[in-house]
């Protein structure tokens, strides 16, 4: 059981060494020596009971407590920094402005029903303009305000780049309705099937085959392209198999004759953020637009 008194400053070193990936990035960001980082980490740790980090070469690895709690501790520390800013009443309705987002067609798919719909109609004088963004252009974007606001996967940026966990994606497994691995769902069965796979031209590692490889398995890719609607509408009429974010492929169950269900072996979470320049960091609209979405993500995810 955590001990009800705690330095509240230890989830500032918890939410840093998180996104930053390495004890010495958090130093760096927080101003702090690489043994104070490392000394507030391991009272954490005794606190939690749990590793909380791995190592992993120069990288830390969060366990599966840590990233379980890192949604919340980043939401409270996130509401502790907002008590910092001058809070002068801010009224969004008096500001007419397009908002730049940098957003994958899967992150429009799942975001925009919402967002959309709740600015059009309460905040119509806020519109949207929305292209996707590669990881590579990502940090030159945001910093010649071409973009706002980008949401991505957790990816190595400068330290003008500010950034926060928005929420854990999962992956699941998508086929047609009927589909004899419904009935019985083993890697055995998952292995012998053909399978689509999505990939993006900037995208280097697949979580799925790095968990399949520790089984000694790889997948027989029978299609690979750019798109999760194109696939799916193609295993809607196969008996491919299209492994994918779960909450676009639930999204997609509503449009196409397919089912989603869990995967017959682990996958690690996939870790999605909001990326912002400093520079708009006290912008009033830009962190409006941040905590919204935010909050949706917590609907949603």
């Amino acid at each position: 059981m955590m001990h009800s008194k705690i330095d509240l400053n230890l989830f500032l070193v918890l939410k840093m060494v998180y996104q930053e990936g390495t004890i010495t990035g958090a130093a760096t960001k927080l101003h702090l020596t690489q043994p104070a980082v490392s000394h507030a980490l391991n009272r954490l740790r005794s606190k939690f009971d749990d590793a909380l980090f791995i190592r992993h070469g120069r990288k830390m690895i969060p366990s599966m407590l840590c990233q379980s709690v890192m949604p919340q501790v980043i939401d409270a520390v996130s509401v502790l920094e907002s008590t910092m800013v001058d809070n002068q009443a801010f009224d969004v309705t008096q500001h007419n402005r397009e908002i730049k987002l940098g957003l994958r067609d899967i992150l429009e798919s799942i975001f925009f029903p919402s967002l959309v719909a709740d600015l059009i109609t309460h905040t119509p004088n806020i519109t949207i303009n929305s292209r996707q963004v590669s990881r590579v252009e990502m940090e030159s974007t945001l910093e010649q305000q071409e973009r706002d606001i980008v949401i991505d996967v957790l990816t190595p940026t400068g330290k003008d780049i500010q950034h926060t966990l928005i929420c854990n994606e999962h992956f699941s497994l998508i086929c047609r309705e009927g589909h004899p691995i419904l009935t019985d769902l083993t890697l055995e069965n998952y292995a012998k099937a053909a399978h689509a796979l999505v990939a993006l031209k900037d995208s280097r590692i697949d979580l799925v085959d790095m968990a399949l490889a520790k089984h000694g398995v790889t997948r027989n890719i029978a299609l690979q392209c750019e798109h999760y609607f194109a696939a799916t509408s193609v295993i809607s009429r196969s008996d491919m198999l299209l492994t994918m974010p779960n909450a676009y492929a639930k999204l997609l169950t509503e449009q196409l004759p397919v089912c989603v269900t869990k995967l017959p072996f682990a996958v690690p979470v996939l870790p999605v953020h909001m990326y912002w320049h400093k520079q708009a960091e006290q912008d009033p609209l830009n962190a409006w637009m941040r905590n919204k979405l935010l909050h949706i993500a917590k609907q949603l995810f």
